[in-house]
């Protein structure tokens, strides 16, 4: 429950943006920069799911972010997910999700020593608020803020 808090509050802060008038600026700042993503394998298998043989562990996965043109690993020891990212075991229907932070316009996930994907975002910020717009995978929309009524959720097959 403790994870959950953090995300609550920003889709509770994503409503009552998306509640103001178009003119009205809201007098908060409102960051949403996580993305859900579901990966499986060809035949529909969960690869996150840590009881699966050849799943992706959490230990083993690591996040990068292109900064000044050059690929950093994430890691901050101190926060609640020190890679920036976690993953999720099913809930009210769902399957095992990875709840990962965009923290740039490309991100790496090396899910393993052999195996790593990249993520592309389109980013708004305003210098007080940021968004995640849009997110590719290999090419492919695999979000956009302007279409999905959802949350920033989709499938990754590998």
């Amino acid at each position: 429950m403790k994870n959950l808090s953090p995300i609550i509050l920003l889709m509770i802060l994503a409503l009552v943006n998306i509640s103001c008038k178009e003119d009205e600026q809201p007098n908060f700042a409102v960051v949403d920069m996580v993305a859900f993503i579901t990966v499986l394998d060809q035949q529909g298998n969960n690869l996150l799911n840590p009881s699966r043989e050849g799943s992706f562990k959490a230990k083993d996965i690591k996040i990068f972010y292109e900064r000044n043109g050059k690929m950093e690993e994430f890691f901050e020891a101190n926060l609640d997910m020190p890679r920036n990212f976690r993953i999720d075991p099913p809930e009210f229907g769902s399957d095992y999700l990875m709840a990962l932070v965009l923290d740039a316009e490309k991100t790496v996930i090396q899910w393993n020593k052999t195996e790593a994907d990249t993520l592309k975002a389109e980013i708004y910020d305003d210098g007080r608020s940021i968004l995640v717009r849009k997110v590719f995978f290999q090419g492919e929309l695999k979000h956009d803020v302007n279409k999905a009524l959802t949350r920033r959720e989709f499938t990754i097959v590998k």
